[in-house]
This record gives structure tokens, C-alpha cells and sequence, in this order.
């Protein structure tokens, strides 16, 4: 018990530590509100897995933040959001969640007693979480002293999408609106955010801050996929360490691309610091035209949301590792979670459900032919398929079917971006796909099944964003390799504990030089300099700031307030909806699928800004229900002649503010 007290305290230091730099001691608040929110689903938890294994309490938290969504999404469905609405639905719904465990009498999945140094591995591998985020997140939104706020490329493209999602959610209408087209609804999966929008927005007043409750809500999340990762690779081997240390290296050192970077730039004399302006994750693609794979560490930085998603199947698989059940209790927690995965994601949920099945299949097939169990676990369908429904009804993947096309993907050099990307462990890893004996068959099947999966997604299924899905499908690899990867060690530890300690090292020689370059750059907000289409850092003025937050104060929720989304390009595309937190009636999203339809609608908004006509543009704004117009100095100086005219036509524009350099007109 003293190790384990100890191990969580050490883990709490290490969160908390993260989580006061990043984000203010508001963050810890938000760690407390996001603890409770969680907190009822511990009980299913405990009734899954006993109250003695770390499972229970990881997987009953990722349980009960699927439960609080849905909570929190049913009264503003209804149209009865309030705090009171929604402290009462989250007590109702967790109080059916504990009379469901309670009639549970003894864990429905039992898994290896859990041990002192089963607690200490996981504690190791929980705590890479704040530490690949420290860095980055203390960084993200940070302040100068001139009160300008900064933000590192590629968090210009996932953070300020997010904030701008937040805000829409805190709006509380039901579906939300697309924040660049408000005409039309929002068709994205938007349910992993719903806590964070209504803590910024109903939650105690330090916290609400769209940005704050992005970034708290992040690295609370990261610490529950990294352990969901170690509980699934923990399943696969004998010893704790073996699976840590498996953990660890698939987290921090997958990809070879820092280390080919570095030795041609040795070859070359060119200097060590070029990494600095390189999306150094990303050289498969810069430089071999071909597949990019995200490692897990931008995972947690730049996409919480699919990372939650992956977190929920992970716990779905824990399940599937132990074989088919016959309890239909256990189908049906394992079909829960397997529904919140999909409704935080449905790409990810699916592939996850698709994994879980046929894993269980392979098994019956194999080794028990008990087609009574597998029989009982197709139960856990019935959640998945409500959870699709749901998915449907609230529009968040709508028009995505037409952008998804079958077929070899025809990537250039296909097998040498897949070895730069993952080769570290995924080459190690294929030794652990053997049938060892001594070793429990069924935790490999698992990650055998989503790896040849995840590999056919690869090459064969596009998106009309063609990077999507390399990065969707290269997560799901590089959390279920080390499953194998570990698999490898604990065969070679059977003979000599020397040739694991120098594989080991030698991945992590080979791979870790991707993530510190990655740590180093994501923390960067020094390097002014322009990049490939876009400045590595941006900067928000005090000035605009003052901007937002008078349009926040004096313009209506609903609000339609404009900017020019053209000039910008991939730099600030999103001021307005991430700073403001209003809607403009047309932008360019770079976050979300293109659609002919987002040009349409900005080359018409380009014409009110550009158009020395007054009266045209007032009609043009008037027609596609624009509110209030904002035009700061990047404007000016592009359209010059045509922005004039706001100023000197009050018949047609009213100027509401001006501080030097952000003006603010009403569209009369």
C-alpha cells in the first residue's frame, strides 16, 4: 500500500506541476471539476475489473467522461441548458451508473493480480504524459510583455479550431453552427469538447476561458490514453518493466526521422539547427512525397479528442485480451465503451468496434471454438449501433461518406515513409507477432488484428483531405505495436537480459531524436520565421485582444462578425471564431474537410473588402447576414481603397470601435 500511495503521489506532483505552468493555478480547478465529472465511472470500473486493479480506476474514468458528455449534451439538446440542468442530469445519469454496478458482485473480467511494481511501471508511463506536455503547453497562448499572445504552427491549426469549437458549443444551441459557414450546422464530432464548453462557459468564473479549459482538458485526457496504452501491453507479457519499458519506447521513439534528418545534415555540413525549421514528424511527407504518421506525443498536443476516442477503444481491447465472455454484462460494458469512443469519434470508433469483433472471432476460431461466448459479446454491437444513430442525429459526420474513397492510395515510396514513421518499433515488434508458448496468445491477436487493419486503412482508404487518415490509422498502429513490441522483449529476457537492454537502447538512440526535436520546436515560440506557407509562430496583438474581448461584451451570442478570410491564409484563418468566439458567414478552415462551397462563400466576403462600392458590399454583407464587419491592419494594407470606404460611408457601415488598429463596423 506505501508503494502505491507513494507512486500516486509522485504521479499527482508530476500532473500538477504540468498543469500549474500551463495552465495557471485555474488549472488545477479545472483538474478538480474534470476528477468529478469523471468519478462515477469508477463504480462500473470497479465492477468491470475489481477495486484492487489499476484498470478499474483508469477505465472507470474514461467510462464515466463518456457518461458526462452525454450529460452534459441532453440539456442543451432539450433546450434547457443551465447549471442546474446540467448538475442535475450528471447526478441522475450517475447515480443509474452506480445502481447498475452495485447489482454487480465480483469483477466481470479478472486480470492478473495487480502488484507493487505493477503500480510503479504504471506510474512511469502515466507521467510521460505531463512530461511531453509541459514544454509545449506552457508555451501555448503564452503572454509577452507587451501583452501580445503566442502560438506555435501546428497549434495554430488544431488549438484555434478547438477554441473555436468551444465557444460554439458554449453557445448552447442544438446542433451547433459551423463557426465559417453559419448558415450551416456543424458536422464534426464535437463530444469530446462538451465539458470543456461548459465549464468555460457555465463553470466558476476563474475558469471561464475557452483557451484555459482547452489546454486543462487536454492534459488531463493525456494521462488516461497513456495509461490505457500500458494496461493493454501490461495484458501481453510477465513482467511490468518489460511492459513499461514497451510503453515508453512506442510513446517517445517510433520514428526514425529525426535520426535521418540529423545524419544528412551531418553528411551535408549543414548545421544541426535546420531541425528548427522543419515539421520534423512530417519529413515522410516533405521530403518523400508520401504518408504521414504523427507520433503519440502530437497525439496529446494537437488532437485530445481523437486521442480520448483511442483511449476508449484501448479500454474495449483490455476486454477483448481476456477472450469472449459470456457474460452479457461484459458485452455490454465492453459495447459502451466502444460507443463513447464512437461518438467522440466515429472513424476511430468504428475501426476500434471492427478490431474487437473480429480479435474475438480469431480466438473462438483458434483456441476455444466456444461460439457461446463470441455469440454473447456481438451484444456489445447494441451500443455502437446507438451510438452511430446518435452520431446521425446530430450531424457530426454528415457529407463525410462522399469524401471517403476505396482503393490502393498509390502514396509515393509507401514501405520507406511506413520505416521512417514507425520502423523502431515496428520491425522489433513483428518477432512478437510469433505464437510464443509461454506467452498468453490472446493480447497478441488483439494487436495483430488492429495492426493489419490499421496497416489496410493505410494504403487503401482516402479522404478528400488526404492526410487524415495516415494520421488517424498511424495512431491506432503505434498504440497497439508496443503490445508486440513488448512481447519481443519478454522472449528475450527468457534467455539474456543483455540483447533486450541493447534493442531497447538501440530504439531509443534511433527513435527518440524525432520527439526532442518535436518537444523542442513545439515549444518554440522564438523562431519568427516564415515557414512553408506560414510564419512558425503567430501572434495575437494586445490590441486585438482588446478587440475580441469588446465584441465579446457588446455584440449578441448569435452574431455573425466578419473578417476578410482570404488574405490570411493558414496563419490566422480562425481569429474570430477562436477569439472572439462569433461566427462569421463564411471562412477557410484548414481543420476541417474542404468543400468547394468555403470558397464560394469567401470569395464573396473578399469582394465586400476589396469592392470600392459601399453600397454593393452593404448589400453583399446584408445577404449573407453579416452583422458587423472587423478590419485590422492586415486588411488595410491588402485592400486599402476598398476598406476606406467602411469609414467614410455611415450610411451604410457604423464604426462601433477602434483602437488605432482594429476597427469594428455594424453592417446597417
Amino acid at each position: 500500500m506505501r508503494i502505491l500511495v507513494l507512486s500516486l503521489v509522485v504521479l499527482i506532483l508530476g500532473f500538477g506541476t504540468t498543469i500549474v505552468i500551463a495552465c495557471g493555478t485555474t488549472g488545477l480547478l479545472y483538474a478538480v471539476i474534470y476528477s468529478i465529472a469523471v468519478a462515477p465511472g469508477l463504480a462500473l470500473g470497479w465492477a468491470l475489473f475489481g477495486r484492487r486493479h489499476a484498470a478499474a480506476w483508469i477505465g472507470g474514468a474514461l467510462l464515466g467522461y463518456g457518461f458526462t458528455q452525454l450529460s452534459l449534451w441532453l440539456p442543451i439538446a432539450l433546450d434547457w441548458a443551465s447549471t442546474a440542468a446540467f448538475l442535475l442530469v450528471w447526478a441522475i445519469v450517475s447515480v443509474l451508473q452506480l445502481a447498475i454496478a452495485v447489482r454487480i458482485k465480483a469483477p466481470l473480467v479478472p486480470l492478473p493480480e495487480w502488484t507493487r511494481k505493477d503500480a510503479r511501471a504504471l506510474v512511469l508511463v502515466m507521467l510521460l504524459a505531463p512530461g511531453l506536455m509541459l514544454a509545449p503547453y506552457r508555451n501555448l497562448a503564452a503572454f509577452d510583455n507587451d501583452g501580445a499572445r503566442y502560438y506555435r504552427a501546428y497549434f495554430t491549426a488544431d488549438f484555434f479550431w478547438h477554441a473555436a469549437l468551444v465557444g460554439e458549443l458554449g453557445k448552447y444551441s442544438m446542433p451547433p453552427r459551423n463557426p465559417y459557414m453559419a448558415s450551416r450546422a456543424m458536422n464534426y464530432y464535437w463530444t469530446y469538447f462538451l465539458l470543456p464548453a461548459v465549464v468555460a462557459k457555465s463553470g466558476p468564473s476563474p475558469l471561464r476561458d475557452v483557451q484555459t479549459a482547452v489546454k486543462a482538458n487536454a492534459i488531463c485526457s493525456a494521462l488516461l490514453l497513456f495509461g490505457a496504452v500500458f494496461l493493454l501491453v501490461r495484458l501481453a507479457v510477465r513482467s511490468p518493466y518489460t511492459a513499461a519499458t514497451a510503453s515508453a519506447l512506442g510513446i517517445v521513439a517510433p520514428s526514425a526521422e529525426g535520426s535521418w534528418v540529423l545524419q544528412q545534415l551531418v553528411r551535408s555540413g549543414a548545421p544541426l539547427s535546420s531541425v528548427t525549421v522543419m515539421n520534423i514528424d512530417a519529413i515522410t511527407a516533405w521530403q518523400f512525397q508520401g504518408l504521414r504518421i504523427d507520433n503519440l506525443a502530437r497525439s496529446i498536443w494537437y488532437n485530445a479528442q481523437h486521442s480520448m476516442a483511442c483511449a476508449l477503444g484501448l479500454l474495449a481491447l483490455v476486454i477483448a485480451a481476456r477472450g469472449a465472455s459470456r457474460s452479457p454484462a461484459v458485452a455490454l460494458l465492453a459495447g459502451t465503451a466502444l460507443a463513447f469512443s464512437t461518438c467522440l469519434n466515429p472513424f476511430v470508433g468504428g475501426v476500434f468496434s471492427l478490431i474487437y469483433g473480429v480479435a474475438l472471432a480469431w480466438q473462438t476460431i483458434a483456441a476455444s471454438r466456444d461460439w457461446r461466448g463470441l455469440a454473447v459479446q456481438g451484444l456489445a454491437a447494441g451500443p455502437v449501433l446507438l451510438a452511430l444513430a446518435w452520431c446521425a442525429r446530430n450531424r457530426v459526420f454528415a457529407g463525410a461518406g462522399t469524401a471517403v474513397t476505396f482503393g490502393f492510395s498509390r502514396t509515393d515510396n509507401p514501405i520507406t515513409t511506413l520505416l521512417l514513421s514507425m520502423g523502431t518499433i515496428l520491425v522489433p515488434a513483428l518477432v512478437g507477432a510469433w505464437p510464443f508458448r509461454e506467452l498468453d496468445r490472446q493480447p497478441a491477436r488483439v494487436a495483430l488484428t488492429g495492426t493489419a487493419i490499421a496497416l489496410w486503412m493505410l494504403y487503401f482508404v482516402t479522404l478528400s483531405e488526404s492526410s487524415w487518415v495516415g494520421f488517424r490509422a498511424g495512431q491506432i498502429l503505434l498504440l497497439l505495436l508496443p503490445v508486440l513490441l513488448a512481447r519481443t522483449f519478454d522472449v528475450l529476457i527468457g534467455s539474456h537480459r543483455a540483447p533486450v537492454v541493447a534493442l531497447a537502447a538501440l530504439i531509443l538512440i534511433i527513435g527518440l531524436p524525432t520527439t526532442v526535436i518535436d518537444v523542442y520546436n513545439a515549444q518554440d515560440i522564438s523562431n519568427r520565421r516564415q515557414g512553408p506557407g506560414f510564419r512558425w509562430t503567430l501572434l495575437v496583438t494586445a490590441r486585438q485582444q482588446e478587440a475580441f474581448r469588446w465584441i465579446q461584451r457588446a455584440t449578441p451570442e448569435d452574431a455573425i462578425v466578419q473578417m476578410e478570410p482570404v488574405v490570411r491564409g493558414r496563419e490566422h484563418w480562425s481569429l474570430i471564431p477562436s477569439f472572439a468566439q462569433r461566427r462569421m458567414a463564411a471562412g477557410l478552415p484548414i481543420s476541417l474537410l474542404p468543400t468547394p462551397e468555403y470558397e464560394r462563400s469567401s470569395e464573396q466576403v473578399r469582394n465586400i473588402f476589396a469592392a470600392t462600392d459601399p453600397r454593393a458590399a452593404r448589400d453583399t454583407a446584408r445577404r449573407l447576414r453579416i452583422d458587423y464587419l472587423y478590419v485590422d491592419e492586415t486588411d488595410r494594407r491588402a485592400y486599402a481603397d476598398g476598406t476606406r470606404k467602411f469609414a467614410e460611408h455611415g450610411e451604410y457601415f457604423g464604426k462601433l470601435f477602434d483602437n488605432g488598429e482594429v476597427s469594428i463596423f455594424a453592417v446597417y
